[in-house]
């Protein structure tokens, strides 16, 4: 029988790291999920971590990176924020994440759909605070892009770079993946 990865046992590569997220995509897909051993994970990561990859992903209620990439507690390290913005908060969380806990990978995940980018792509504007502010920081990524979808995996690659690109994070020497998910199939593409 299938089991997550046990969260005590550290991962000690970033192509093991891919491969684990890759194979738990597929499991989500084909509906052949681990069962999760919920109790046990909580026993070995109540007083420590070490997550063998970094997600920033949208705070979209419909791609929770824990499911989609089928990992239990104590797996990846999840940031969250509308628009999968690599923002000071989730650039600091990485920082940690690499130089800290030693993920072996980072990934930046966006999604169909995402009405954030949709909403930076048509060039929404006079919104509330920092709502603007966000749809401001997604618009300089998808400058040119032709179309909503276009616009989705350009701000993918964009936050992707700024990750990459980032000394703290370089000298770590984490690598920064990208990845487009499908809402409608499950589906992850690697950008």
């Amino acid at each position: 029988m299938n089991k997550h990865q046990d969260p005590a046992q550290k991962v000690t590569s970033a192509d093991e790291a891919l491969k684990l997220l890759k194979e738990g995509n597929a499991r989500f897909v084909s509906n052949n999920l681990v069962p999760a051993a919920y109790k046990e994970s909580l026993e070995k990561t109540a007083t420590q971590q070490s997550p063998f990859a970094a997600v920033l992903t949208c705070a979209d209620s419909r791609c929770p990176p824990e499911i989609f990439f089928d990992q239990g507690i104590g797996n990846i390290f999840v940031v969250r924020n509308a628009g999968n913005i690599a923002d000071r908060e989730a650039i600091g969380s990485f920082q940690y994440a690499a130089a800290v806990l030693k993920s072996q990978i980072i990934v930046v995940v966006g999604h169909t759909e995402c009405g954030a980018v949709i909403n930076a792509h048509a060039g929404a504007s006079g919104l509330p605070g920092e709502l603007q502010g966000m749809l401001d920081d997604i618009a300089p990524g998808i400058k040119g892009a032709d179309s909503k979808e276009n616009a989705i995996i350009a701000n993918t690659k964009a936050q992707v770079e700024i990750l990459k690109n980032n000394p703290a994070i370089k000298e770590t020497g984490v690598p920064v993946y990208g990845a487009h998910y499908d809402l409608a199939s499950g589906v992850l593409t690697w950008l």
